[in-house]
């Protein structure tokens, strides 16, 4: 009989073995990034994505859109909603550049939207070799998929303009302008009181960055540049 229940123990504990395998790098990659990256599609009742939040769903061109979907995927990740609230994927690059938005450049980072002269998708992993992942959705297409590129102008062919960096790595402009309020003061305890307080719009306290060794040196930086 125990001969029994040990035969039968042993094929449990090596599914759990494959499973705990199968999930420990996607969480060690999240914990070492600070970055959530989105591989599955948003549900339609998600607020950043359905008529609750997204400007292009309240103008009558929700997804499958890519320009829907960007707007969706920025309002997600910084809790707030994005400088960019009209124009087509082929506006968005030099529209950005022309009102400085955001910071754009020619290097991948996580967060960013790529940028097309036809489309625009988010960056969301960034393989040692160079590679790109984008999370997408397709204008009267496919809603939404992940796809991987060695070379981003090969996209559908089509020409490709940069990165936008939208992802604030939890800095909402609500808690950069109480940060440069509390530079204007003198008194350390109320800078301090200030960096603590947590963040009214997603409940993000700077403090909370400790999380992991790259979000420490991410928040001294932060702290140095805006209060020094």
């Amino acid at each position: 009989m125990a001969k029994k229940k040990t035969l039968l123990i042993i094929p449990i504990v090596i599914i759990i073995t494959i499973i705990i395998s199968a999930l420990t790098p996607l969480c060690a990659w999240a914990e070492e990034n600070g970055y959530q990256p989105r591989l599955t599609a948003p549900n339609s009742s998600i607020s950043y994505y359905s008529s609750a939040k997204n400007r292009y769903f309240q103008t009558g061109t929700p997804m499958p859109n890519c320009v829907a979907y960007a707007y969706g995927r920025i309002y997600e990740m910084n809790g707030e909603a994005p400088l960019l609230t009209h124009g087509s994927a082929g506006d968005w690059y030099f529209m950005n550049k022309a009102n400085g938005y955001y910071d754009y450049g020619s290097e991948p980072k996580l967060g960013a939207v790529a940028c097309w002269s036809g489309h625009v998708a988010i960056v969301e992993k960034i393989g040692k070799d160079g590679s790109v992942t984008i999370s997408e959705s397709h204008w009267g297409g496919t809603y939404f998929d992940v796809k991987t590129y060695s070379n981003m102008s090969s996209h559908y062919g089509q020409t490709f303009y940069g990165y936008i960096y939208t992802y604030n790595d939890g800095l909402t402009k609500s808690l950069e302008r109480r940060l440069l309020n509390a530079k204007r003061e003198e008194n350390t305890q109320y800078k301090q009181e200030i960096i603590n307080s947590p963040e009214q719009e997603n409940g993000f306290s700077i403090i909370s960055l400790d999380a992991n060794r790259e979000a420490v040196s991410k928040r001294d930086a932060l702290l140095n540049r805006i209060l020094n």
